[in-house]
């Protein structure tokens, strides 16, 4: 006789925290959806299960606003009725760092584990696609499982396979191969007879993909409450199912060969165990998960709205690499480690995380609210991070290395702190406090190489004034018993500082500048009797006045406290005058820091030292429209603005670069649309303007300025674009830095056009059919252009060629190559056609602004239906001023060659230590003038996090190998430390790991795997 098909119904709800409402407007929801969970529950004991989308937050929304139903919820919770987590948000993948994927779970397992853990089941219904490492960061975490539904193509044959990472870690996937995906049982009926109508429907759905005996039903949506009754109706179906006699010829065709039906309330995890026992021999699949075959993949969501991508990766990059290491190395000192302000960044951040937020697919108010989170995010970093830097510098030993012959004139420690991989060289902007000028100075470091550096501009701050009346003068220095001028500025000094907080040990008086009313002020009645005292503050060790000239000043005052003719003194508090610099730091250690020294008056000339030695070299060149430094040539095209860079080393040169290229858009928030007669726009409207704006010697910059004519909008009829046209200034600053192996543009447009995609082209002039883009601990192939059917019509969605990437997409034909860098902008796309492309070249795209004005529309040419509620969502069009960070790397070889100095460079110009500095006295100290923390070999490993254990004070270090082939790691902790082991993502040991030779210890590290070791 033929066996049973059983059915697993599971209930749940799956919760946009914000999306066609805002936070607030859902929680609302929320709070009604979970106190009628409660009820069911506690009324029907059959109900035995319901899943809370598979994200912790939501427990926090909740009991935020009904503490008092705290201990109700645990309770079914612990019972395992109520099933939560693994996630603290249910995250986009593609638009998140590989870290931040690591922290959302970690955060999800540790608000469950009083609770009695999570749910052990990687649950990501929704996500637009699905990463190649999603497997291995399950592992990571003990979860053996996943389930989703978008991303899915027609390699997948059934609804369960076995999916493997890049390293060849292997999770379950249950796919919801359903169409209606995790909402495929929603509002079931509640009649026993429709019930089985529906049953059957999903049953014929299902089956044909089904490698068992089990088929799982979701009954739930978006945002919908538990559905009362379920037991009492599903008891009744399993009788009219198992009467096989009252089955209709097409129900009993549409279940196959199994004889009877059983349906049961349960959970994802018992579907998951039941499936695991029957199935030994799933198809194994690899590699990301981007198809938009069966359900909306929404690929354009990577460009909306293109600041947040550019905040979060900002905030991403803030929080890994630069609060985590330092704040770890200052504790490691013996500083208070700021668990609870790092924890509560995070979670703000993380908070922008899920994917109608990061995305930028909801509603405008719902990105205002976005906009505050990561200004709070990265406020408590800055903060953090300016305390860790103070903190370590105060351990480093400051004393300068060569004596200074000016009196007064101290040596001025610089320590430059560098979170990323070196050693390299970086331009350094720092604002130093000096009443002298510059023009003679000389910045070194210990070994008295001398940096170059150049003063961009000098102010001084005033902290405030009063008027004081010369008789209340007068009366305050025959009280105190002050005789001498001396005594007037100690007495002077003590209060100062005292009401600035200051203290007299650190800050002391370095000027005071007197001025009396003249013969023409002195007929003024405003200003008759009345002088000016200019009182200037400095740190002590930067005092360039002599004692005696201070003494002077004070004698002067205290003659005009004497005079009859003098009625008010305007006593005015200064800051000590203040520049700006920039200089080159070169030979910065990975993980580390380094100590330079500004000799404000030059350094000592010794007796056989040509004056020369004291000037820095530089290797830039500038001239009108050109620059140059050892590496690299650039040349700005005087008609159209384009770049022409020659390669020094390999001889090849690259045209035509960073040409922008505007084309209409007449999509939405997730699918971009170009009208059916499209409008590129390629020039600008005139010959560009070019500037030389940055000689050196520190930075060469060319400045190209033009005025774009676009047009304004789409027409009524969307078919095509207006014949009004707006002026959009677009200007790039083009940089060269000595020492740096990259050409940084920087990019300001000011966008008053609407319904357009705005790029940058990059050509190259060969054909490749794969690129490289680096993705979430990997670097992903992909082929230029997908493979696709002569017939897509019963395709969800359009396939498009435009791609997600982390930090750098690259070009090789294996002898040459340009690599694309960025700082959060997640869109690229490889051209082979279009304006600026002669034949033989392709060139990289990447995109800087896609502007909108729905969050939904049903009649694209490049989607069946909609992808949400059609919503007004005018800031979507990005009117106003935006800035685009980018750079390129002309190399030889593929991304791979030299160390992957591809890789490298893209890490460092996402990790810029510009204005990472911290400005201290001389002192003595335990940390040598450089000194790292950690140190990472062979230099093409990837350091992901560097921290302090969760549930500990030791640090964890977890770094990934990028290429295909195994890597043995050597990694030496830059601090004395008894134990090391390799634990899992969730910080837990596994296996100890040996410490060899010198305090280090060696893991060999396989082909696309994540390793994370604990120092203890």
């Amino acid at each position: 006789m033929a066996e049973q098909l059983n059915i697993i119904l599971v209930p749940h709800t799956h919760w946009d925290r914000e999306w066609y409402q805002t936070f607030q407007q859902f929680r609302m929801r929320l709070v009604k959806t979970v106190d009628r969970l409660l009820d069911i529950l506690e009324q029907e004991p059959n109900f035995s299960y319901f899943m809370l989308d598979g994200q912790t937050i939501l427990l926090e929304d909740y009991l935020e606003i009904k503490s008092e139903q705290e201990a109700r919820l645990r309770k079914y919770i612990r019972a395992g009725r109520i099933l939560i987590g693994p996630w603290y948000v249910q995250p986009d993948e593609f638009l998140v760092s590989g870290e931040a994927l690591i922290r959302n779970l970690q955060l999800g397992f540790e608000q469950t584990q009083a609770l009695g853990g999570p749910m052990r089941v990687g649950y990501v219904p929704d996500c637009f696609g699905h990463i190649a490492q999603l497997p291995q960061l399950l592992r990571g975490f003990g979860i053996p499982s996943a389930v989703f539904w978008r991303g899915v193509g027609e390699e997948v044959h059934k609804s369960e396979f076995s999916w493997a990472a890049p390293d060849g870690s292997k999770v379950l996937v249950i796919y919801l191969a359903d169409p209606l995906g995790y909402s495929n049982a929603r509002q079931m009926p509640l009649d026993p007879a429709e019930f089985v109508k529906r049953a059957e429907l999903l049953i014929a759905n299902l089956l044909p993909k089904a490698t068992t005996n089990m088929l799982l039903f979701m009954n739930g949506s978006d945002h919908l409450e538990p559905q009362a009754g379920l037991p009492e109706v599903i008891a009744s179906a399993n009788k009219l199912l198992s009467n096989s006699q009252a089955q209709s010829k097409e129900h009993s065709s549409a279940r196959g060969n199994y004889s009877s039906v059983h349906i049961e309330i349960g959970t994802l995890p018992a579907y998951i165990e039941r499936i695991g026992q029957h199935n030994n021999h799933l198809e194994t699949l690899s590699g990301e998960m981007r198809s938009s075959r069966y359900a909306h993949l929404l690929p354009a969501v990577l460009s909306t709205r293109m600041w947040i991508k550019q905040q979060n990766s900002a905030t991403e990059h803030l929080l890994e690499h630069w609060v985590e290491p330092l704040t770890a190395w200052s504790a490691l000192l013996g500083k208070s480690y700021p668990a609870g302000l790092l924890r509560a960044a995070w979670k703000y951040l993380l908070q922008n995380h899920p994917h109608d937020s990061i995305c930028g697919c909801s509603i405008d108010q719902v990105h205002r609210e976005n906009s505050v989170r990561f200004a709070q995010s990265q406020q408590i970093a800055e903060g953090v991070l300016s305390q860790a830097m103070q903190d370590i510098a105060s351990y480093v030993d400051t004393r300068a290395p060569f004596p200074v012959t000016h009196v007064g004139h101290e040596a001025v420690p610089l320590i430059v702190f560098n979170p990323g991989p070196g050693p390299r060289s970086e331009r350094i902007q720092t604002v130093v406090q000096l009443p002298g000028s510059l023009h003679n100075a000389s910045i070194v470091d210990q070994q008295g190489q001398h940096m170059p550096y150049r003063v961009i501009n000098r102010w001084r701050q005033e902290i405030g004034s009063m008027p004081v009346a010369r008789e209340t003068l007068a009366a305050a220095v025959a009280i105190s018993g002050i005789d001498t001028p001396l005594q007037l500025i100690q007495m002077a000094q003590s209060m100062i500082m005292s009401s600035l907080g200051q203290s007299e040990e650190t800050h002391v008086i370095s000027r005071i500048h007197v001025e009396e009313p003249d013969s023409q002020t002195q007929h003024n009645p405003l200003s008759a009797g009345v002088v000016s005292i200019e009182i200037m503050i400095a740190p002590k060790g930067r005092v360039f006045i002599s004692e005696q000239e201070l003494i002077t000043a004070g004698q002067h005052v205290l003659d005009l406290a004497k005079r009859g003719d003098i009625h008010t003194m305007e006593i005015t508090l200064i800051d000590q005058a203040r520049e700006t610099i920039e200089f080159l730091a070169s030979g910065l250690p990975a993980y580390g820091y380094k100590t330079f020294w500004l000799y404000p008056r030059g350094l000592p000339i010794q007796a056989n030292a040509p004056r020369t030695e004291q000037r820095a070299p530089t290797t830039l060149q500038a001239h009108e429209n050109s620059i140059e430094n050892e590496f690299y040539r650039v040349e700005a095209n005087r008609q159209d603005g384009t770049l022409t860079i020659t390669d020094k080393q390999s001889g090849v040169v690259f045209t035509g670069l960073n040409r922008f290229i505007d084309g209409g858009d007449v999509g939405d928030l997730y699918t971009y649309c170009p009208p059916e007669q499209d409008q590129l726009i390629s020039e600008p409207q005139e010959p560009p303007r070019i500037e030389l704006v940055n000689a050196g010697p520190v930075q060469a910059t060319l400045r190209i300025s033009g005025r774009w004519a676009l047009p304004g909008a789409c027409t009524a009829n969307r078919n095509e674009r207006s014949v009004r046209s707006v002026i959009c200034p677009i200007s790039s600053d083009i940089s060269l830095t000595p020492g740096l192996h990259r050409i940084e543009l920087h990019t300001r447009v000011e966008n008053r056009a609407k319904d357009h995609r705005l790029r940058a082209i990059f050509p190259v002039s060969y054909i490749v059919e794969q690129v490289n883009a680096e993705g979430s601990f990997e670097v992903r192939s992909r082929p230029v252009a997908q493979s696709r059917p002569a017939d897509v019509s019963e395709w969800a969605e359009e396939p498009v060629n435009t791609f997600p990437q982390k930090r750098f997409v690259d070009l090789s034909n294996g002898q040459t190559g340009l690599a694309i860098l960025n700082r959060g902008l997640p869109e690229y796309e490889v051209i082979q056609r279009g304006p600026g492309l002669a034949e033989g070249q392709m060139a990289g795209a990447l995109t800087l602004l896609r502007c909108v004005e729905w969050l939904s529309r049903g009649d694209l040419a490049t989607r069946h239906g909609h992808a949400g509620p059609m919503e007004h969502t005018p800031e979507a069009q990005c009117q106003g001023h935006y800035e685009f960070d980018y750079a390129l790397v002309p190399h030889q070889g593929t991304w791979e060659a030299e160390e992957a100095l591809v890789l490298r460079e893209a890490q460092a110009f996402n990790i810029p230590v510009t204005s990472r500095v911290a400005v201290t006295g001389q002192h003595s100290g335990k940390l040598a003038a450089q000194s790292g923390l950690l140190s990472i070999e062979p230099r093409e490993l990837v350091l992901s996090a560097l921290k302090r254990r969760n549930q500990g004070s030791e640090l964890v270090v977890r770094i990934y190998n990028p290429l295909a082939r195994t890597i043995k790691a050597r990694i030496q902790p830059g601090f004395a430390f008894q134990q090391a082991y390799r634990a899992n993502l969730l910080e837990e040991y596994q296996d100890p790991i040996e410490i060899g030779p010198e305090r280090s210890i060696e893991v060999s590290i396989g082909g696309g795997s994540i390793v994370t070791c604990v120092f203890a």
